[in-house]
């Protein structure tokens, strides 16, 4: 049986003006950080990757009957190889970074063998296993019709892009087409909109 579920977040923030203050990247370690942190999640993002936890995770997860309990977790691979694809403008931190504290709760491991932008190749993983991936190649290599009026870009809000949702499709029977579709609002930290 395939993914009942299928759930997409965005990475969490990333270094730019949030509140009125500018912030830069900074790894787990604050050993880079500064202008050189530029692919790594500003100190509010650390903050929404670690409070992730209560929105997936026993005992303060699943927030909703519309979420589960990833049992799978992709991210696009956060290191370099000399085969990257050009067109995917290096690899990032970020993806991998907001997965981290939900991975060290959950005892899961990050799927990151695909680049950024390499939706296409991720999907049928998440398809047959779970995980995250993205809207349209989703409803596309499952062969839904429909667009369960699912944004066509990741939304924005008063402050820029919206780093506080969860898509989620639903399939209940594991395999064939998604019959529904929930953006869901994450709550999680002092400002995230409903």
């Amino acid at each position: 049986m395939g993914a009942t579920k299928i759930m997409v977040i965005r990475h969490a923030e990333k270094p730019g003006g949030y509140n009125g203050a500018q912030y830069a990247g900074v790894n787990n370690l604050g050993t880079v950080a500064g202008n050189d942190g530029a692919k790594h999640l500003v100190t509010l993002g650390w903050e929404r990757a670690g409070a992730l936890v209560t929105l997936f995770a026993a005992p303060w997860g699943p927030k909703t009957s519309s979420l589960a309990t990833p049992q799978f977790l992709f991210a696009s691979d956060p290191i370099a190889k000399h085969d990257d694809d050009t067109s995917d403008e290096g690899p990032r931190q970020r993806p991998y970074e907001t997965l981290t504290a939900l991975a060290a709760k959950l005892n899961l491991s990050i799927d990151t063998s695909h680049g950024k932008n390499h939706y296409a190749k991720m999907i049928p993983l998440t398809t047959k296993t779970g995980g995250a991936g993205i809207s349209q190649e989703i409803l596309t290599q499952t062969g839904t019709t429909g667009t369960f009026n699912i944004p066509t870009s990741w939304p924005t809000g008063p402050a820029g892009a919206r780093y506080d949702l969860v898509f989620v499709f639903d399939r209940p029977s594991g395999n064939g087409p998604i019959t529904g579709f929930t953006l869901l609002a994450q709550q999680l930290l002092a400002g995230d909109l409903p």
